[in-house]
């Protein structure tokens, strides 16, 4: 349901349960207007598709080296299809517990919104009070999302977005 426009997700959702109701007589069924970004499900999703990643460990080790050798305060990586979290690193305590899932849920809005064009989402920069923000296609299969302190220049949070991206082909194969 994530996927279909707001608009109309009420009578996309009704028409699918009708079909199901037509093809199974005499059950009792449950219906809900549910997605996978209800949070408990959205958890579970994730720990689910990282736990079966064949490079896991590489990854977050990976995650780490990268961020403490471009100073960045926060790494993630988001699966592009479906924008499942992967991994992250983190050098600094965050007290939002739901902080993944926000910028998943704000990457998939972007992609969602992009998807219908002929625009697709490569990369974005966000300046804020605190910190840096640069989100890019990091590679066929993830999104990267680099957090940086403010004095980071941003062609050069680019260029380390660059070389990230090859030393993690090089290192780490098959991701999907």
């Amino acid at each position: 349901m994530d996927t279909i426009d707001d608009t109309l997700r009420d009578s996309v959702f009704k028409e699918k349960k009708s079909l199901f109701e037509k093809k199974i007589d005499n059950s009792k069924l449950s219906f809900y207007q549910t997605s996978i970004w209800e949070i408990s499900l959205y958890n579970i999703f994730c720990q689910i598709f990282s736990e079966n990643l064949k490079n896991s460990e590489k990854i977050q080790k990976f995650l780490e080296n990268y961020a403490l050798n471009i100073d960045a305060e926060e790494v993630f990586l988001f699966n592009k299809k479906t924008s499942l979290f992967i991994s992250s690193y983190t050098n600094k305590e965050i007290n939002d517990e739901n902080r993944i899932e926000k910028i998943c849920f704000s990457l998939k809005r972007i992609a969602n919104k992009l998807k219908h064009t002929e625009n697709r989402f490569k990369e974005m920069t966000i300046h804020n009070r605190n910190n840096t923000i640069h989100i890019n296609e990091f590679n066929e299969f993830c999104y990267i999302v680099i957090i940086l302190p403010n004095n980071t220049k941003l062609e050069l949070a680019k260029l380390n977005a660059e070389i990230g991206r090859k030393i993690f082909e090089e290192e780490i194969n098959n991701i999907n």
